[in-house]
């Protein structure tokens, strides 16, 4: 059996890169510090926004992405992930561009609440105001039967102002509560599961107050990019 090499397109933002990294680590079987993958990273923080590309704001984002896969792959990536739920609007041309196999956050998401929650049927969406314009999740969810449970404007806003402190390193109390009542919220509409569509949430912490089952898909994402590495 040849395992393979993992390129991560990382850097959107570079917290939610490494605690990718750490949830790759966590998630391989491994008897010895030798098992764990060989993962090569392209942290880059300089590519365009990927939440102003998506609303017309701001420089497309394509071609800076499909440089980091390029790169990734030129250095000997077998498959390649990437971390940021909003960017994956370029899936098509990412795999369009590179030889290897990409392996989509938004699939492994999808798939984890099939395999876990078979009976779910309202599943409620914490995203960013690029991920939603791009109806990545909404659109997958709807194809596999389930319907999608959205914030009201308001908690929107809020989860943009929380999701700015947390990428600058705001990983407080206030910011922490902040979200547990967004998710909350959702769970009291009805939520039978809830996907934190991105990256920046799960970085607040364990979330062990909400009694509706969380997705965390950036965990999915290892979880399947391990499965590719080592079957």
């Amino acid at each position: 059996m040849s395992e393979k090499t993992l390129g991560i397109i990382g850097g959107l933002g570079p917290l939610a890169t490494v605690a990718f990294m750490n949830s790759v680590l966590e998630h391989t079987p491994t008897e010895r510090e030798r098992d764990h993958l060989h993962m090569i990273v392209d942290c880059n923080p300089k590519v365009p926004d990927i939440n102003a590309a998506i609303l017309g704001t701001g420089p497309c984002a394509a071609a800076a992405l499909v440089e980091s896969a390029q790169r990734l792959e030129t250095a000997g990536a077998n498959l390649i992930a990437m971390v940021c739920n909003a960017a994956h609007i370029y899936e098509r041309e990412l795999k369009q561009s590179i030889s290897v196999p990409f392996i989509s956050m938004i699939e492994g998401a999808i798939m984890a609440i099939q395999a876990d929650f078979p009976q779910c049927k309202q599943v409620g969406l914490l995203a960013s105001n690029g991920c939603l314009h791009a109806e990545l999740y909404q659109d997958a969810l709807v194809r596999r039967g389930m319907s999608p449970l959205l914030q009201t404007a308001d908690e929107q806003r809020q989860l943009m102002r929380a999701l700015a402190q947390i990428k600058s390193g705001d990983l407080g109390n206030e910011v922490r509560s902040e979200m547990l009542s967004m998710i909350n919220a959702l769970a009291t509409r009805g939520a039978e599961t809830i996907v934190l569509g991105c990256s920046e949430i799960a970085l607040i912490g364990p979330i062990a107050e909400i009694d509706v089952p969380l997705i965390d898909p950036s965990i999915a994402l290892a979880q399947a990019t391990v499965r590719a590495a080592i079957n």
